[in-house]
């Protein structure tokens, strides 16, 4: 009988919250065994790959990667039917993935924190002195920075998802996959994790008891030079589906930040969101003003995570201010971030701190997604004037106000 034999019959298809921790990681030690020795580290994404557009061809699902995998007939197909063109060995370790994780994609997280975890665990064994180099910060204070090259920076950080100081690119990884990818199902970063282990990034920390520096927060900052990269201008986040609400009015703000010429008009009437971002990149005229911000992270306990949302809102608004990003392209999912941009957009004598363009309900559960743009000098102003405790009082307003605008 053979490894992945043995394997699948102590791991009988079932309820993968019934197997114990220790099964779980005797099966990701064979498929990381299975990896190395064949050099197949793109196992899950050639897996994923295929499901997907299997189930796709089957039912025309518009939805990512969690509610096409987790749908009836992914449960049909997926670890049962062959996957044709690839090792025989590959559905038998989709099947393990199953048994123990529930679906390929839970799988493929685990595997890329395990993956983490292991080097972490490596390099503290073969460089103890590296500990000396944790960096400190007093005890609940926040500090933040940004940092150009995370692959190149040398300082150690505790996180809240593992108990051992690591590098910043393997903890930004690791807060990224256990946030937007475990917690938030954005399975899609998967195969793109590495925009996280290298170039800029905001980073904000908070010490704690022992005085180490923890992270709380992170953000990947992409500049102009790597538009390339932007999930702004991903098929996904500009087909057909993406709804257009932009108006003269708003236009109007963007040209006044002289980011764009007074080409941007509304004269031009987009009828998707594809159109309407040709021509903000038509008209740009200062590229270096401009950045995508992504991956806003928030770790920490529950009860703190709205207060650490305000705080990294604040410190990055200030931050990118400094930098000379005048306006930053957006992708906001996070319903209270909308609120407070909303209610600070109050005011009709003052320049807008946040612009959305486009609009989709991604999944179809009425979770909103939007695109959109924060305009930096404005949002900076905004929470300087705007204490975490005003903060929560216009969320809470702004609330009120949609809910009587629909029983209206």
């Amino acid at each position: 009988m053979s490894l992945i034999d043995s394997l699948m019959t102590y791991f009988p298809i079932k309820l993968a919250d019934s197997h114990s921790v220790p099964q779980k990681q005797q099966g990701l030690d064979f498929i990381h065994t299975y990896i190395h020795q064949n050099g197949e580290c793109d196992i899950f994404s050639k897996i994923v790959s295929y499901r997907m557009a299997q189930i796709q061809t089957c039912e025309n699902y518009s939805g990512n990667l969690h509610q096409i995998f987790t749908s009836d007939i992914a449960n049909q197909i997926c670890g049962h039917s062959l996957l044709e063109g690839l090792p025989e060995i590959y559905l038998d370790i989709e099947k393990l993935a199953i048994s123990l994780f529930g679906n390929i994609l839970y799988c493929w997280a685990e595997y890329e924190s395990y993956k983490i975890i292991s080097r972490v665990q490596q390099y503290q064994n073969n460089h103890m002195a590296a500990l000396n180099n944790v960096h400190t910060c007093a005890l609940n204070e926040f500090i933040s920075e940004i940092v150009m090259h995370i692959e190149k920076d040398e300082r150690l950080f505790m996180t809240h998802h593992y108990n051992k100081p690591m590098l910043l690119s393997d903890a930004i990884v690791l807060t990224n996959i256990e946030t937007f990818i475990k917690e938030q199902h954005w399975y899609e970063m998967l195969f793109y994790l590495e925009l996280s282990q290298k170039g800029q990034h905001f980073v904000m920390l908070q010490g704690d008891e022992s005085g180490l520096a923890t992270i709380t927060s992170t953000a990947l900052i992409q500049g102009w030079e790597l538009r390339d990269n932007w999930l702004t201008f991903d098929p996904f986040f500009q087909n057909s589906r993406w709804q257009v609400d932009v108006n003269e009015k708003k236009l109007n703000a963007l040209r006044q930040t002289g980011v764009f010429s007074d080409a941007l008009s509304f004269t031009f009437h987009p009828s998707s969101i594809l159109e309407f971002e040709s021509q903000l990149v038509d008209t740009l005229i200062d590229y270096k003003a401009i950045c995508e911000v992504l991956r806003l992270t928030v770790s920490g306990p529950l009860a703190k995570r709205s207060f650490f949302l305000y705080q990294c809102q604040k410190m990055i608004a200030q931050a990118l201010c400094e930098r000379g990003y005048d306006i930053v392209f957006t992708i906001i999912e996070q319903p209270t971030m909308i609120l407070f941009y909303n209610a600070l957009n109050q005011d009709p004598h003052l320049m807008p701190s946040y612009i959305n363009t486009g609009y989709q309900d991604v999944n179809g559960n009425g979770c909103i997604t939007y695109k959109g743009f924060w305009l930096t000098k404005c949002i900076n102003e905004g929470f300087k004037k705007n204490s975490y405790k005003d903060y929560k009082k216009k969320i809470v307003a702004m609330r009120k106000v949609m809910r009587e605008t629909v029983n209206v």
